[in-house]
């Protein structure tokens, strides 16, 4: 059964369709509800690449320094490497899929962290950021969301360091077993 996961910050309705596991590691497919004015920040990934697919309406994709605007039956596939982000820019709900290649076990993690952090009050504002410093680091290894900016930057080396710190507090394991329903 599909996991449906909701964030109020971004305006998303993601539901889980196929899970890493469930292709054995070759993807893994979300579908996004996307309400007017939603979307995400600029980022890239270093892990995966991102192949948008809309269902219903004009999906907007920003990519380097332009605007795309996609609709039923036309997809986009953004490479390794290369910020990006998706965002409604209609006045109407839209829906697309987003193919994660490969699979993405940590970013289903992710989402379902993230969600529900967001959905408990337990981030700050419209930026999305834990109030726990362990539940922001978790985050950032699990979703491969790399910012271009001087803290991200900064904070990158003591990332490894400081997730193995963040699961031997117990952190990873408690926030899965809140969030994570698959």
């Amino acid at each position: 059964m599909p996991q449906i996961y909701l964030n109020p910050i971004t305006k998303e309705k993601a539901t889980l369709l196929k899970t890493s596991s469930q292709t054995n590691g070759a993807c893994t497919l979300i579908e996004v509800e996307l309400q007017p004015g939603g979307g995400n920040p600029i980022h890239f990934h270093e892990q995966f690449t991102e192949d948008f697919y809309p269902i219903k309406g004009t999906l907007g994709v920003h990519y380097l320094g332009k605007e795309i605007f996609l609709k039923p039956n036309q997809n986009f596939k953004v490479p390794l490497l290369h910020a990006h982000r998706f965002y409604n820019p209609t006045n109407e709900v839209i829906v697309f899929r987003a193919r994660l290649e490969p699979g993405q076990p940590n970013f289903e993690n992710f989402m379902a962290v993230l969600f529900g952090l967001v959905r408990d009050g337990k981030t700050f504002g419209n930026k999305q950021v834990p109030y726990n410093p362990f539940h922001a680091i978790l985050l950032l290894y699990w979703g491969d969301t790399q910012l271009d900016i001087f803290l991200f930057r900064w904070i990158k080396p003591l990332l490894s360091v400081m997730v193995t710190l963040s699961r031997k507090l117990g952190y990873e394991k408690h926030l899965l077993k809140k969030y994570k329903t698959v």
